[in-house]
């Protein structure tokens, strides 16, 4: 069953409901007072029945029955103090009626004399039941009635008449009305309501539906957005969830393509720089195998060749094993409290023991500074940042390299600056790519496995950290590495 039927039904079970509800409550209002279970006839005794006599109407009908006991001719030929008493009584909004045989003798000027003649209660000499209810021309009448006979012996009736302004009355002659209007209010109502109810969440939710067909046909690219300010917040706030679900697998689909592109090249760049050193190791094995190598000197000039690169194709695999590692999130850190220029000191020393022709300067800004590193990783990027300088250092004058700590808004800011080869605008945006070179030809003469860089851009990122390049070609490289700075007694 759809949504507009379930609302449709819900709306008229609403509406009988509240019917019922009502006439429960009326039906239990009229047992509780009657001690009677209503019906038609019962409600409609209620509803004729005659209230306590007021005062006039106490007044006329005493009166008037007091004459027609003793002179009831002059009823029929009421005297100026007879007819000035019926004048006061009809002033009280009265009427009175006087019938001799089937006669209307005398009526007050508001009653119409067929209806009366329609209308008029039956004689009854014993005068048992002298209340009730009259209809004249429409109007309900309650009346005091009195039975006597005239001199002759003739039948006559008087009758004190007050109008009724009841409930049956009001319904006989307004009732149809009302409840044709009450009919097309209620269906009026609930047209619109339905109307309202297509407006501000059918037809959303249709457009809502058809958008999810789109996005399951894989069509993402169109957004789910709705113009109409009546529209239901609750449909408003479902059709922004499946906005920001359709945007959010719009850019997992990127990610996706992305990552899957990473991994082709990846691969690609992993099966050439595998390749190369193998090649050449199969080529060297097979001229010492072919004796192409025929004195002691060739056979060892090409053994070393071999283990030379065997080792680089060891690092390349060991470069490549971290940084899978890395990039899967499944290499452990263990952070420690590390003194930065006292580390930084440390590593120095250790790189100009074994590259004596290296200048190395370190400066800071302060004495002392904390940051919070695995120590082990950290002396990786180090390293790798000193290496990348050896292996790019200008062949016109001695490599001089420059660190210098200081703290910048919270950060420990370490830059390491040389004066080697320096590296071109266009390449400098991709230095951090995993088996960049800087070269399209993707040379190996210089020994880079070309993941250095994207090793040291991964361990950083990993302690919270910043690195950054700057370089000019013939002037040198700067990198600069933001880490953050612990407090002195923590």
């Amino acid at each position: 069953m759809t949504i507009k039927k379930r609302f449709l039904i819900s709306y008229i079970g609403g509406i009988a409901i509240a019917f019922l509800s009502l006439f429960s409550i009326i039906c239990i209002v009229f047992y509780v007072t009657t001690g009677k279970i209503p019906s038609p006839a019962t409600l409609y005794k209620t509803f004729t029945q005659q209230r306590s006599l007021s005062p006039e109407e106490e007044l006329a009908y005493i009166k008037l029955r007091s004459i027609a006991k003793s002179d009831p001719g002059q009823l029929l030929n009421p005297r100026s103090e007879l007819k000035e008493t019926i004048s006061q009584f009809e002033s009280d909004a009265l009427g009175v009626v006087i019938r001799k045989q089937a006669e209307i003798a005398y009526y007050s000027k508001e009653l119409v004399e067929k209806s009366l003649i329609v209308h008029f209660p039956s004689f009854d000499a014993n005068n048992i039941e002298t209340r009730g209810t009259i209809d004249n021309a429409g109007r309900l009448y309650r009346y005091m009635k009195f039975d006597f006979y005239f001199d002759n012996q003739v039948p006559g009736s008087l009758l004190v008449l007050k109008k009724e302004n009841n409930f049956l009355e009001f319904m006989t002659k307004w009732g149809l009305l009302i409840i044709v209007t009450i009919v097309i209010v209620a269906v009026g109502g609930l047209l619109f309501l339905n109307h309202l109810l297509k407006k501000t969440i059918i037809r959303p939710l249709e457009k809502l539906g058809a958008g999810m067909s789109e996005i399951s046909d894989g069509h993402l690219e169109n957004g789910m957005i709705i113009s109409q300010k009546q529209t239901a917040m609750e449909v408003k706030q479902l059709t922004s969830d499946f906005e920001k679900m359709r945007t959010a697998l719009v850019h997992s689909t990127q990610e996706q393509a992305k990552l899957e592109n990473n991994r082709k090249e990846l691969v690609a760049s992993i099966s050439h720089d595998l390749k190369t050193p193998i090649t050449s190791i199969i080529g060297y094995v097979e001229g010492l195998l072919d004796g192409v190598a025929d004195s002691p000197e060739k056979q060892a000039k090409y053994l070393q060749t071999i283990h030379k690169k065997a080792l680089s194709l060891n690092e390349l695999i060991e470069a490549l094993f971290l940084y899978s590692k890395l990039d899967a999130a499944a290499l452990s850190f263990h952070f420690e409290r590390i003194n930065s220029q006292a580390f930084l000191e440390h590593i120095m020393e250790e790189f100009q023991l074994q590259n004596t022709h290296v200048t190395l300067q370190l400066t800071s800004s302060q004495p002392v500074s904390y940051v919070s590193a695995d120590r082990m990783q950290l002396n990786r990027v180090f390293i790798n940042l000193l290496e990348n300088s050896l292996k790019f250092k200008a062949i016109d004058r001695p490599l001089t390299i420059q660190i210098d700590v200081s703290e910048k808004s919270g950060m420990i800011e370490i830059r390491l600056a040389d004066n080697g080869q320096g590296i071109s605008a266009e390449q400098l945006p991709f230095v951090f790519d995993h088996f960049y070179r800087g070269q399209e030809a993707r040379p190996t003469n210089t020994g880079g496995s070309g993941l250095g860089l994207a090793i040291v851009k991964q361990i950083i990122e990993k302690h919270d950290g910043h690195v950054m390049i700057e370089s000019s070609p013939n002037v040198g490289t700067t990198v600069t590495i933001l880490l953050k700075k612990l407090e002195e007694d923590s």
